[in-house]
Order: structure tokens, then sequence, then C-alpha cells
């Protein structure tokens, strides 16, 4: 079985506004779920042409089996969940409670949430949007040209881009200078 990677909301929507979702997950090798608390919030993908707003329907998507949604459920994922909330969003709460507690990998690029996992020594392998993109593009063989019209999709409808210092800004920036 391959490994599990529980998405928080900025991932899921970067990967959502890549046009790509479906090809991404399948040519990963790792299954994809999201928490509970994610699955809740409401979340929206912008056109970039008329600045309307679209709200993500991730019902096709978990009805497929290629997202599934987990939920705190022992008292110790409850709790841990509870005690990140004074410093998460409950979406990041509730997956860092459950990757920490059934040992998944996380894919965040929330800032706070990767600095508190490392400031606590949690033994949770950390992915981000870039991370899993360029896993999927050696995975996958996707063409550098491909690559830029997804970059530029999540650019214009998630209205992400990695900062400078991230580990992968060279990879994006030289993919969407060239």
């Amino acid at each position: 079985m391959p490994a599990i990677v529980i998405q928080d909301a900025c991932v899921l929507i970067n990967l959502l506004a890549s046009g790509r979702f479906e090809d991404i997950i399948n040519g990963c090798g790792l299954s994809f779920a999201i928490s509970q608390a994610v699955a809740r919030e409401a979340m929206v993908l912008h056109y970039a042409e008329t600045n309307e707003r679209e709200k993500i329907d991730l019902q096709p998507l978990i009805g497929k089996g290629l997202l599934a949604v987990l939920a705190a459920e022992s008292e110790a994922e409850k709790l841990r969940f509870i005690e990140l909330t004074m410093n998460l969003d409950d979406g990041e709460a509730e997956s860092v409670a459950i990757a920490e507690a059934r040992h998944f990998a996380l894919a965040t690029d929330d800032r706070k949430a990767r600095n508190l996992i490392q400031r606590e020594g949690l033994n949770i392998e950390l992915w981000s949007t870039c991370a899993l993109l360029q896993h999927w593009q050696g995975r996958s063989s996707v063409a550098d040209n491909e690559m830029i019209i997804i970059l530029t999709h999540i650019l214009q409808r998630a209205r992400y881009r990695p900062k400078a210092g991230h580990p992968h800004f060279a990879w994006w920036t030289s993919l969407m200078s060239g």
C-alpha cells in the first residue's frame, strides 16, 4: 500500500488549481487524505480573467476514492487536535494530530504548522505543494512545458507561489522563467 499523505487546505487548493489533480493523485504513488476540518472549510478557486470565485466540490473526488476524509478518532488524537488549535487553524491542527498519531506524511505549505512540527521535533514526514509536483513530474515524466502550464494555473487560480527561501523555490523559478 502506498504511503498516506494527509493534505491541509492550502496544498489541496493548489493541487486542485493545477487542473491535473487526478493525474497528480494517480501518478504520485501515494494515497491522499484530508481531515474532516479541511473538508468543512469553504475553499475556492479564482478565475484570473474575471476575478470570480468558484466553490470547490470535493464530493466527486471522495466518491471516486481519490481522496479520503479522516477524523481525529482516538481520545489521544482528539486531545492533541484541541491542543494544536491553540496555535494552528482547525484544518492544520487536525491534520497534524492525525499525521502524528497514525505516522502519516503531511502536505502543508503553512509556515506556522511546519515550524511547530520542527520546533516540537515531531516525527512527521513533510511535503509541500512543490515537493509533490516535483515528485509527480519525476515519476510521470511530465514535460517542463506542461509543468509550466500547471504552475501558471496554480499561480492564477490558487494565488500560490513559493517564497524565496522555500526548498523548491529554484525549481519553480527556473520553470517559470524558462
